[in-house]
């Protein structure tokens, strides 16, 4: 990296680098206690079921299908974890909020999760809110 970049351009360059290089999915956690030790920086994706997290991770870890993607809303369950060896960052895939084609016991099991790591969990540093560009802000119901 070249010292004489404009600082904006070293901060992108930096941000790329973060993700540039072999991230692996690690596990998927149904429960909190499921959950890799606090041991590195963690950020996470959220939104709506479909708005796009997993394919956002898969385009910022320039792999293809790291993490799993589909058609169907609801499709990830689980707080997904993926690392890599010799990265400070760990990235966590969120299920979706709002419609699932999912049984609503599972959902509610779903959501609960989800709050329980965002107001517990003390190495999560950023949380990223994918929106709908062509739907915008909607509540979570």
């Amino acid at each position: 990296m070249s010292d004489d970049l404009p600082i904006i351009e070293l901060d992108l360059e930096a941000g790329r680098l973060m993700f540039a290089r072999p991230f692996n999915f690690v596990k998927g956690c149904v429960r909190i206690a499921d959950l890799p030790p606090p041991d590195r920086v963690e950020v996470a994706f959220a939104g709506r079921s479909n708005v796009g997290k997993s394919s956002l991770i898969n385009a910022l870890t320039g792999r293809v299908n790291l993490a799993r993607t589909s058609n169907t809303p609801g499709r990830t369950q689980e707080l997904n974890i993926f690392e890599a060896d010799d990265s400070p960052l760990r990235i966590v895939d969120m299920p979706g909020y709002g419609f699932a084609q999912a049984p609503k016991d599972k959902v509610a099991a779903w959501t609960k999760l989800i709050h329980s790591y965002l107001t517990g969990r003390p190495n999560l540093r950023r949380v990223y809110v994918l929106v709908d560009g062509v739907m915008g802000p909607r509540p979570m119901t």
